[in-house]
């Protein structure tokens, strides 16, 4: 007859080497691990040059908008001035088109004066030349990134199938084994991340349980060799078994 605690030690064998393919899967290769970065810090440093671009663009729309608002003062006020008869009327729209010149300048630049417009300009340009660059960056890293994004889901993927096939002949041993040993031993692997039977062990001093190392209690020991019931390791709760 065979010992059905000797049947659960190879079932937890084979739940031990199912979780370890359930933690293969989930353990991403540090090559796509590094791609990623990398693809994100790109989508990242792209995006906040696009918000800059739309800030610039919309701080010289905000300035031409003015300019021609200015200009459009101006030439009403020399064309009043043009019509004006009187020497004062005269001075006071000279004043007022010398005023509106100044703003204008202070807008659009001249010879003398770079203005508020210009380095607008320069800074799309250069946001523009930059936002070039990073989407060519953009699009040359993410070939390489489908690909090994591809390569390990297949990764994934050939793992299941292993999976799979070695939880059905998990699952067949599980069946060859008392239910309610299992059910106990599963609750217990659950609760202990992994390991629900340990094998006794024999030291100079006694017996130890091989998971937690503790010393076992001798009428423990004697219950374990004796294998009339299942005996659980005093310390950590985990159901021994005296060995092969």
């Amino acid at each position: 007859m065979s010992d059905p605690l000797a049947e659960l030690n190879r079932l937890q064998e084979r739940d031990l080497e199912l979780d370890q393919i359930r933690e293969d899967q989930s353990r991403i290769p540090e090559e796509l691990t590094q791609a990623r970065v990398h693809f994100r810090a790109l989508e990242n440093q792209l995006a906040g040059l696009q918000d800059q671009l739309r800030e610039v663009r919309l701080a010289y729309h905000k300035a031409d908008l003015e300019l021609q608002d200015l200009k459009s003062k101006r030439e009403k006020a020399k064309a009043a001035q043009a019509q004006a008869t009187g020497a004062k009327e005269q001075t006071q729209y000279g004043e007022q088109i010398r005023q509106l010149s100044g703003l204008i300048e202070d807008l659009e630049g001249s010879k003398d004066v770079v203005g508020q417009m210009m380095p607008l300009m320069e800074q799309m340009d250069k946001l523009e030349e930059e936002l070039a660059q990073v989407k060519t960056q953009l699009d040359e890293a993410r070939p390489r990134l489908e690909a090994l994004e591809a390569a390990n889901q297949q990764r994934v993927n050939d793992l299941e199938a292993t999976y799979q096939s070695k939880k059905a002949d998990r699952d067949q041993l599980a069946a060859t084994i008392p239910a309610p040993i299992v059910k106990e031993y599963e609750s217990i692997r659950k609760a202990r991340k992994g390991t629900g039977l340990a094998k006794m062990t024999k030291t100079s001093n006694g017996y130890r349980c091989t998971a937690c190392n503790v010393q076992l209690p001798m009428h423990v020991a004697q219950q374990i060799h004796q294998a009339q019931k299942v005996v659980r390791c005093p310390s950590c709760g985990r159901i021994l078994w005296k060995g092969e």
